[in-house]
């Protein structure tokens, strides 16, 4: 009954962190809009395989090194800031999104999306974090093994369902009969809003 207990628990965490928007939705709703749901779906795999590597990262240490060392911190800090900066400014400044499908486009390939993805989880510490702090709480002393991967799986899966369909509800109303003009305003808010979560992670303290 306990391990059913915390594991309610940790689902019912998990979902509040991943509808919570932050800069891997932002990743998601501007790829949607820029190049359709294929890319934001690319996009969301590559958010999920981030996640995995937290995962392994925090088993080997690696998180831990983050949570305890403030110079580790702020150098994968300032490094996803920058990253969440230079993907708003392309929003920005960008050609504006034409339909899905225009052969005049340039598409995004799925290696891109992908990679935008896990770039995008990969440099946010505050993941690694949760991994690292929160997780735990939700283990106890003689928890079989399968136990850590019901969690992850249970988290990956909640977490792709998400993204994806989000993605794809993005891409339907942007690409709607209401248009471009809509598409070309919500890219460039995106893009403001991938600006804005790189400047407060760049100065967000621990």
């Amino acid at each position: 009954m306990e391990l059913d207990a915390r594991l309610v628990a940790w689902v019912a965490l998990s979902a509040l962190l991943i509808a919570t928007p932050g800069p891997d939705t932002a990743l998601i709703i501007r790829n949607a809009l820029a190049a359709g749901p294929r890319a934001s779906t690319m996009s969301a795999l590559g958010v999920a395989a981030g996640t995995l590597l937290w995962v392994t990262a925090s088993a080997v240490g690696v998180g831990l090194l983050l949570e305890r060392s403030s110079t580790a911190f702020t150098i994968l800090k300032l490094a996803g800031a920058a990253y969440l900066c230079y993907l708003g400014f392309r929003s920005l400044f960008s050609k504006p999104p034409a339909e899905v499908g225009d052969p005049t486009v340039a598409k995004l390939s799925d290696g891109s999306a992908w990679g935008q993805g896990l770039f995008s989880n990969l440099l946010n510490p505050k993941t690694g974090a949760f991994f690292v702090t929160v997780m735990p709480q939700f283990i106890v002393p003689g928890d079989p093994a399968t136990r850590l991967v019901l969690m992850v799986a249970a988290f990956e899966v909640m977490l792709l369902a998400w993204l994806i369909a989000y993605g794809h509800v993005v891409s339907r109303l942007g690409h709607s009969a209401l248009g471009t003009r809509i598409r070309r305003v919500m890219t460039r808010l995106t893009g403001l809003v991938l600006i804005g979560l790189g400047a407060r992670l760049a100065f967000e303290r621990r």
